[in-house]
């Protein structure tokens, strides 16, 4: 057994202690409460002291790993459309000047960064298999959980996509990309193998304006850009039938449920909300990626009014300068002022693992979840005198100067 003691605790799912301690064996947290407490109740075991904050680990629901070697390579353009963004990617991508052993580096170091910035868990995204990736172990990085992601914008893609998927080890986690890029007979058939291994289902939702006049309708920039790459030959039925938006969309097609995560999430309304919540299906926002590619706010007021906690991603370097959790709790918190600190540190945490199916052993400090945990400091921190105080520094204050695993 070890215990662990701060002057304060911040287990996210219950109030904040101070003067707190923790009680571990084997791995797993057994008891947590007032320091005193603790050390009353174990009176043989010896106790590590850290100076100021122990919190949970952070969790980045949603990343592209395997894009990190293109940081910075594409910047914001003003008046850019969403599709140009797109095709402005899949050039840099279809070029293929960077080498596997670079690709490889460049998921590693992002990995590193990651972990040194005391993320526990990562929901990755991928188009490729990389034993690098889907066979990493935990020891000093974050739990991984990948997807492979797959896009079907036309019959040959699908049946090209399907054949590939078949081939897969039931192992192995897949997904679709978006409602504008995946074929709704290839959505369904992913999803049910998700629904057979009981593995999670993430897809781009309600990311651009322009998808919901492609949903109804099948027409606008995103038809126009399927056109241009000449993918568009009918897979879409909705171009004759048409729906009311991308949630009533997906919920016809039957993927909604507790085993669906929705990334992005721009473009709600209070249906929506309503339709997801009955589902069971979780949320994932990625306001640093929505900020530079300028698809809008999020309405996060009313997600959380709703009691849909929902996570927080960093997205690609691709399509954000700074793939950092301290920094997105930072914009949640400028950009919607009423938000509770507390319910922005509780997404970066305890909604990430929830949302990840990944709660049983990360996402707050409590009896039965890993102790692996993190030991937080910086000068602004220690001046804290109250709780108010303290959460709402460690949601606006930024990245800590000092973070460490415990």
């Amino acid at each position: 057994m070890v215990i662990i003691s701060a002057p304060w605790i911040v287990p996210v799912d219950t109030p904040v202690v101070r003067n707190g301690g923790i009680a571990a064996v084997d791995g797993r947290i057994i008891d947590i409460g007032k320091r005193e407490d603790i050390v009353l109740k174990y009176p043989q075991f010896p106790v590590t002291s850290y100076p100021c904050v122990l919190m949970p680990g952070l969790v980045n629901a949603h990343m592209h790993l395997e894009l990190s070697h293109l940081k910075n390579t594409i910047e914001p353009v003003a008046n850019q459309s969403f599709t140009d963004w797109i095709d402005s990617l899949i050039e840099i991508r279809a070029a293929k000047e960077y080498s596997l052993d670079t690709i490889v580096d460049s998921f590693t170091t992002a990995l590193q960064d990651q972990h040194n910035a005391g993320v526990a868990l990562i929901g990755d995204i991928g188009n490729e298999y990389y034993g690098e990736l889907h066979l990493l172990k935990e020891d000093f990085q974050p739990r991984v959980c990948r997807m492979l992601e797959y896009l079907g914008p036309n019959l040959n893609a699908c049946e090209l996509a399907l054949e590939k998927i078949e081939q897969l080890d039931d192992s192995v986690s897949v997904t679709g990309h978006a409602p504008y890029s995946t074929a709704p007979e290839l959505l369904q058939k992913i999803k049910r193998r998700c629904n057979r291994l009981k593995h999670l289902f993430s897809i781009h939702t309600c990311e651009s304006r322009d998808e919901r006049e492609f949903i109804r309708s099948g027409t606008g920039s995103f038809r126009r850009f399927l056109e241009k790459k000449k993918s568009w030959d009918g897979v879409f039925s909705f171009a004759v039938s048409g729906h009311l938006n991308t949630i009533e969309y997906f919920d016809y097609l039957n993927l909604l449920d507790d085993k669906t995560l929705l990334v992005h999430c721009v473009h709600l309304s209070q249906n929506d909300l309503q339709l997801i919540r009955k589902r069971g299906s979780k949320i994932c926002l990625c306001p640093g990626s929505n900020q530079f590619l300028d698809v809008g706010l999020a309405p996060v007021e009313q997600i959380v009014e709703l009691g849909l906690l929902p996570a927080l991603g960093t997205d690609s370097p691709a399509s954000n300068q700074r793939t950092d959790i301290w920094r997105e709790m930072q914009l949640l918190v400028e950009n919607h002022a009423n938000l509770k600190p507390s319910d922005v540190l509780a997404m970066a945490t305890l909604g990430g693992a929830s949302a990840l199916l990944q709660d049983a052993d990360f996402g707050c400090l409590s009896v039965g979840k890993k102790a692996k945990f993190l030991h937080v400091s910086s000068g602004s921190l220690e001046r804290c005198s109250d709780t108010n105080q303290l959460i709402k520094e460690l949601v606006s204050g930024g990245q800590p100067r000092d973070i460490e695993w415990v």
